[in-house]
């Protein structure tokens, strides 16, 4: 899942801001190795290329650390810089885990992903027939939850921004289609707005990130207290199509990952900012619980 909201409010998106480890070849290393080599070899490999891009790509370990000071202003120094190597380490875990997605059992992903706390909200809110629209954030596994939902009977769409290198996008698209996840590409066009629209007709998930806008379009909220935007769209598409918005999260604890569920909420009113504030709220929640999963690399 991308950054997204431009389907339903002009205005900017900060995209996919990539480093070192997203790059092509990362994802291709990613998938042959993972059919060969044990999990834990893998992640012995992912934690020295994590060390060796966070010391040769300064540019996102700057802004990294950027934001983690501005998040957590009580932390020294040094827990900056162990927090911004960790992250490194984790994101590159997750490129292990992405590459292994491919090939998994269904039995070798249940372990892989135990539990979901309040699942029920999620139950619940596809029942009603009006669509969900599920945001998130650069935390912890995202592409995790969207082959959950989906290997769960849930229709679910992926509304992506071109990553801006053809062959993520390939690899990417070739993967969720393989998983029956359905992407839902963001270009500027305007049929991207009706595929949005018609998923959400169909009763199915539409799935954004929601947490890299620019632009004077965006909605603003507070984020650990400073401001932010957030992107209008999910918010005029749930008014329009009176489809609920439900925040959640997949993030690693240990060896394996848990899902989080956050209550949805609907968009009665005309103004978005009650919407960006609850969305506000349930990411800072979700940081502030996984601080080693935030994957803000992009500057502010």
């Amino acid at each position: 899942m991308e950054n997204s909201g431009r389907p339903a409010a002009a205005g900017k998106s900060t995209g996919s801001y990539r480093h070192g480890l997203a790059r092509p070849a990362s994802y291709k290393i990613g998938y042959s190795l993972g059919k060969w080599l044990p999990r834990a070899v893998l992640f012995a490999l992912a934690d020295l290329l994590a060390d060796a891009t966070h010391w040769t790509n300064p540019e996102p370990a700057r802004n990294l650390q950027a934001n983690l000071r501005s998040a957590f202003p009580r932390w020294s120094e040094r827990e900056v810089e162990e927090f911004s190597k960790r992250i490194f380490r984790n994101f590159a875990r997750n490129l292990v885990d992405y590459g292994r997605f491919p090939t998994i059992t269904d039995e070798a992903l249940d372990r892989l992903l135990p539990s979901v706390q309040n699942l029920h909200f999620m139950e619940e809110s596809f029942a009603k027939g009006k669509g969900v629209i599920l945001v998130t954030g650069h935390i912890g596994n995202w592409e995790l939850g969207a082959l959950f939902f989906g290997r769960h009977g849930f229709k679910i769409n992926v509304v992506t921004i071109p990553e801006g290198s053809e062959r993520i996008d390939s690899i990417r698209g070739a993967y969720r289609t393989r998983q029956n996840i359905r992407t839902i590409v963001v270009d500027g066009s305007p049929f991207s707005s009706l595929e949005i629209v018609a998923a959400l007709r169909r009763g199915e998930i539409v799935a954004m990130l929601v947490d890299r806008w620019e632009g004077a379009d965006g909605v603003p909220a507070k984020f650990f207290g400073a401001d932010r935007r957030f992107p209008r769209g999910p918010f005029v598409l749930g008014r329009a199509m009176g489809a609920p918005i439900l925040p959640a999260f997949i993030v690693r604890e240990g060896s394996v990952y848990r899902g989080v569920v956050d209550p949805p909420f609907f968009v009665e009113e005309p103004e978005d900012e009650p919407g960006a504030r609850r969305v506000s709220e349930s990411l800072e929640r979700m940081v502030r619980a996984c601080p080693d999963q935030w994957y803000d690399f992009a500057p502010r």
